[in-house]
């Protein structure tokens, strides 16, 4: 899983690939305010492992792009 947060923003974008019980590959992101209980989730599919990779790579682009900093995600469960 990956995770950004905005601090002037206080907002938190993360994004994760997950692989299903049949073998298929989705992107699952998440998003909202910092501290909140509200905010979005989106499950989008794709068609290859290979694919997600490059789809969670584009959004780490755009979101430094738009002033988010990476974290760690190792104690997040």
């Amino acid at each position: 899983m990956r995770r950004w947060v905005h601090p002037e923003k206080a907002r938190y974008y993360q994004a994760d690939l997950v692989e299903d019980l049949l073998g298929g590959w989705s992107v699952v992101t998440a998003w909202g305010g910092l501290g909140s209980r509200r905010g979005r989730m989106r499950t989008a599919w794709v068609a290859t492992r290979e694919e997600g990779m490059a789809r969670l790579e584009a959004i780490e682009k755009r979101r430094r792009q738009r002033g988010y900093h990476s974290i760690e995600t190792e104690h997040l469960v």
